[in-house]
């Protein structure tokens, strides 16, 4: 009779071994991972920032009224969007990498399907929609016609130095995108230029460079629209 072999299990060596090969790949594949899912953001923030800015300046543009969106707040100006110009999906506001976005889900909320709903010939904002975090901060009573280069819509967490905010900032310092009535969109590290330290944006109204973006809207602080995360 022959004897059957027996298998042989791994030495402590040989299971010390294949732990550290296994370390060293997923430091190697973590990073660049990391930046895939990364650039993956931007890319849905960048569309984001357009549709709203496209869709914005579709509206005010069209027919021979100048019309202005205004809202109470962000939600009231995401639920004119929506009602006028059928901009009402709620997951444009409402992005899904975005940290107070990732806690309210963890509570066990879903990210609402629409902005705003109609009840027969009236439109309400959805009430979970605005239970929601914005992941966007908006230019309150824009003029149609503002000076080329004004912001209409930008990734929440802009402060007055030109800087994202390490806490409340979407990218947190790493940046973020501004999207332009002209409805282009950039992206920012700093709205500070890296060899003059002046501002990017001008002054609305003006020629003087800003990198504070409440002077480069009309009406200045006062008609930035946002939800407080803090």
């Amino acid at each position: 009779m022959k004897n059957k072999k027996l298998s042989r299990g791994f030495t402590l060596v040989e299971l010390l071994i294949v732990i550290a090969i296994i370390g060293v790949l997923a430091s190697l594949i973590y990073p660049a991972l990391s930046q895939a899912m990364g650039a993956g953001s931007r890319v849905r923030s960048m569309n984001n920032a357009k549709n709203i800015s496209q869709t914005w300046l579709s509206y005010v543009k069209t027919g021979t009224r100048t019309r202005i969106v205004v809202g109470n707040d962000i939600y009231e100006w995401a639920a004119v969007l929506a009602e006028k110009a059928e901009l009402n999906d709620a997951s444009i506001w409402i992005l899904d990498f975005d940290l107070p976005v990732i806690e309210k889900i963890s509570t066990g909320a879903s990210v609402p399907l629409t902005v705003a709903n109609r009840t027969g010939s009236n439109w309400q904002v959805n009430p979970e929609f605005k239970d929601f975090p914005i992941s966007w901060e908006v230019a309150n009573r824009t003029d149609p016609n503002a000076p080329s280069g004004t912001p209409l819509v930008w990734t929440r967490g802009l402060k007055s130095s030109g800087e994202w905010d390490a806490e409340e900032g979407v990218f947190k310092r790493e940046g973020g995108h501004i999207g332009f009535t002209d409805a282009h969109v950039e992206w920012y590290t700093s709205l500070r230029d890296e060899n003059t330290r002046q501002g990017v944006l001008k002054v609305y109204g003006e020629t003087q460079r800003t990198f504070n973006i409440s002077q480069a809207i009309r009406g200045g602080s006062s008609n930035i629209l946002k939800t407080e995360v803090l």
